[in-house]
């Protein structure tokens, strides 16, 4: 009965703070991953779901991504909800509370804490560093992958036999939701060596690597690759001397989650110093949490796994490398730790009292946070605010401004983009809405022609 009325009390204040999202639109990816996604609005798509690429229904999409359970989501809630609008957020908000109901499970089942549990589930499920993944529609695919990895998770440690089907059946849906899902077995291994040696974790996880297996094929039929077919923009070495800088924005944004946007300023770093502390830090807390119990080890396990993919810059679009959804799914690590810590510390009056005030400032973050995500005009003026050199940011506000006919703001949002990336082929292309907007056609004709020639060009490129 405690642990139904705890779980419910975390709901119930999870589902008020969230709510103001039911009133906001469909804002940047929604458009065109959504709202204008004919594979969504009858049944009869659902199988070549399986057969090919997220973006299949948009040409101009590079065939990167195989996400068929997200997009049976989708047609479900379009299905349930109706045409994509406002009231798709209560999908949103479902999605969290189911995950953070299946993360109460998991952590009252490895800590064996109620207090800890709820404690934990419930700073997870309040944290301002989720309203990215709860208040933008097309997110809803990391509290979905994170219902299907802990749920995979929690069916192996409490299968009866060898192998759990339920908990293999979770691995293939975590897989065919979002590409981070194949690392499901990893953290079912980690699992397993932080109770015992590896040689018997690894025999008593291997069956969880069947999925992959499926998953691949699967994949490899839908998009022709297994990695993502984008281009790198960076070296490899750029890309481990920026990981310290990226790392340190997530860390912030875990301690202190003030101002959080849907894009950040992130230079490639050069200096070879920062990598070197990066380094240093890492030796040390792997030495800390060796000499911690198993679920803190799981944890810290659990947070570094499921974040390492979200580090393979190179490969995300040039200058987008930080999104704070990312930090979804690792989080379940850290409520792990502090589930941990919460079950064996004695709450006296001060620390429930610093206890509350967490609990609270996390509360003021979310709604602080969540207006940003009521328009694209709230979401890209932030997005400037906290990138001021990202052109990839300016451009959507400018798109945003286009398309609320305030053509004066567009314009010199479009000049700076231009200017910062002459070779960015979307600026050239809004521009020319500009004009086109405004009458002047002749200009129009002029920088839809430059887009064009630069859209042949990156195709011919790809091509060769």
């Amino acid at each position: 009965m405690r642990r139904l009325f705890a779980l419910i009390a975390i709901l119930g204040v999870t589902l008020l703070l969230f709510l103001p999202t039911i009133r906001y639109g469909l804002v940047y990816d929604d458009f065109e991953q959504i709202a204008t996604n004919p594979r969504l609005t009858a049944w009869r798509y659902v199988p070549g779901y399986f057969m090919t690429h997220l973006w299949a229904h948009s040409p101009l999409q590079l065939p990167n991504y195989y996400r068929p359970i997200f997009l049976l989501w989708l047609r479900l809630v379009d299905t349930t909800l109706g045409p994509p609008s406002a009231i798709w957020h209560w999908a949103s908000i479902l999605a969290h509370l189911a995950a953070t109901a299946c993360i109460f499970m998991l952590l009252q089942r490895l800590t064996g804490n109620l207090k800890g549990a709820a404690l934990s589930a419930g700073l997870f499920a309040i944290h301002p560093i989720h309203t990215e993944a709860v208040a933008w529609i097309s997110a809803v695919s990391e509290p979905l992958l994170t219902v299907f990895v802990v749920l995979s998770v929690y069916f192996h440690i409490v299968r009866k036999q060898q192998i759990s089907y339920i908990s293999l059946s979770f691995i293939a849906l975590a897989m065919f939701t979002k590409e981070l899902g194949i690392v499901a077995p990893a953290l079912i291994l980690a699992y397993e060596w932080t109770r015992s040696r590896f040689r018997e974790a690894v025999a008593a996880s291997a069956y969880s690597v069947l999925p992959a297996v499926l998953y691949i094929g699967c994949r490899m039929n839908a998009l022709g690759h297994l990695a993502t077919g984008a281009s790198p923009n960076m070296g490899v070495g750029e890309m481990v001397l920026t990981w310290p800088r990226v790392l340190a924005i997530y860390a912030t944004h875990l301690v202190w989650p003030a101002h959080l946007s849907v894009c950040y300023d992130v230079a490639i770093e050069t200096a070879v110093w920062p990598i070197v502390i990066l380094g240093m830090v890492v030796v040390g807390s792997i030495w800390a949490v060796c000499a911690c119990s198993a679920d803190v080890r799981f944890g810290a396990a659990w947070f570094a796994i499921t974040l390492i993919p979200g580090l393979s810059l190179r490969y995300l679009l040039k200058g987008d490398y930080v999104h704070d959804r990312y930090l979804y799914l690792p989080s379940v690590g850290l409520a792990l730790i502090a589930a941990v810590w919460f079950s064996r510390i004695r709450f006296t009056l001060p620390r429930a009292a610093a206890t509350c005030a967490i609990f609270l400032l996390c509360c003021w973050g979310v709604r602080a946070n969540l207006p940003i995500w009521h328009d694209d005009v709230a979401l890209f003026r932030r997005a400037v605010e906290t990138a001021p050199r990202n052109p990839y940011a300016k451009n959507n506000l400018a798109d945003a401004y286009l398309k609320s006919h305030r053509e004066i703001e567009a314009f010199p949002l479009l000049e700076e983009v231009i200017a910062l990336d002459p070779d960015y082929r979307l600026g050239y292309y809004n521009m020319g809405r500009y004009y086109q907007q405004t009458g002047n056609y002749a200009e129009a004709d002029r920088y839809f022609s430059i887009s064009d020639q630069m859209y042949y060009a990156q195709q011919q490129g790809r091509q060769q």
